[in-house]
């Protein structure tokens, strides 16, 4: 699962030209994936793989994406 998963990232920082910061997986992935680091819970999940972690009961597949802050929201305003 792992290896899958840092596929997907270097895949999609080739062809965009930045790291991803997002993984969507399902519960099932969730559950293998934090077997596989040895890890129990999604926020130490979320600090090993330095992406922020969301589980939706009905992805099929793991996918990688990039969520941009706003420059206003960056700033702190």
């Amino acid at each position: 699962m792992l290896s899958y998963i840092l596929g997907m990232a270097f895949r999609f920082e080739r062809e965009h030209g930045l790291s991803p910061n997002l993984l969507y997986l399902n519960q099932e992935h969730m559950r293998r994936l934090c077997a596989e680091l040895g890890v129990s819970a999604e926020r130490k999940l979320s600090e090993r793989l330095g992406l922020a972690v969301m589980v939706y009961p009905d992805i099929a597949h793991p996918q990688v994406a990039l969520l941009q802050q706003s420059r206003h929201a960056a700033a702190g305003h």
